[in-house]
């Protein structure tokens, strides 16, 4: 659990919802912490309290064996509040997959420091100044990017998401849009995205950057648009590439 809704994944999960089940109703329910452990120890907390079923978002191909094996049923690929994935359990409307995808069909096999370490050069050399991310209570924040808007003066904040946290990027925006859409003026998603991809993203507002692609390295802001963004910036639609999506 993470402030109250699925994880984005079993590893960044910052506690369990122990829940226990009688004729389908809940009989009990505790929360435990379980922030800074590795997976071995997660698995091993689990064991503890004689867990028998996890419901999760992305978890590690390595760890859904690893469960599997010790007779604990999964089942992945869950987002939104914990209360509706309980409710949605209940009520039967959840069941484990008969195989679990290949994380590698979803992703591209670049490790998430990479992103990170690219979009903040990127960013940086388009005039932006970075901060970190805002807590480790939002894991899908990696960076925050800020300049002056070259029409008004006022600062422009971006959230920025690198993917790969997870093995669902459909899931990953889905979670980073409900996170970020009342606070910033505009918000990224870098990944080597297909047009799936952008296809989610536009569906939540959200703008694709593709890394190391020849579009991004051939950037060439102007002076009176924001460098980088070319969708409706919330506050400065003035100064954007594009008045709609």
């Amino acid at each position: 659990m993470l402030r109250n809704r699925v994880a984005p994944c079993f590893e960044a999960a910052t506690s369990f919802v122990i829940v226990v089940i009688a004729n389908h109703e809940v009989v009990s329910r505790k929360t435990t912490q379980c922030s800074g452990s590795d997976g071995y120890h997660r698995v091993r907390l689990l064991r503890v309290y004689d867990v028998d079923l996890v419901i999760c978002n992305g978890i590690e191909g390595f760890y859904f064996d690893l469960l599997t094996s010790l007779n604990i049923t999964v089942i992945p690929d869950v987002s939104g509040t914990v209360k509706k994935a309980l409710d949605n359990y209940l009520a039967g409307k959840l069941s484990p997959p008969d195989v679990y995808p290949d994380a590698s069909s979803e992703t591209h096999n670049l490790a998430l420091c990479d992103l990170v370490t690219w979009a903040k050069d990127y960013f940086e050399q388009n005039g932006y100044r970075i901060q970190p991310a805002p807590c480790a209570d939002v894991p899908l924040i990696d960076l925050v990017a800020e300049i002056p808007c070259p029409v008004c003066g006022n600062p422009v904040k971006v959230a920025i998401c690198c993917g790969a946290h997870t093995y669902r990027t459909d899931q990953e925006i889905e979670e980073f849009n409900y996170r970020t859409k009342a606070v910033y003026n505009s918000r990224v998603f870098v990944f080597p995205g297909d047009e799936k991809i952008a296809r989610h993203c536009r569906e939540y507002g959200i703008e694709l950057v593709r890394p190391f692609s020849d579009a991004a390295l051939k950037e060439a802001p102007r002076k009176d648009k924001i460098p980088i963004l070319r969708y409706p910036v919330e506050g400065h639609k003035n100064a954007v590439y594009l008045e709609e999506w």
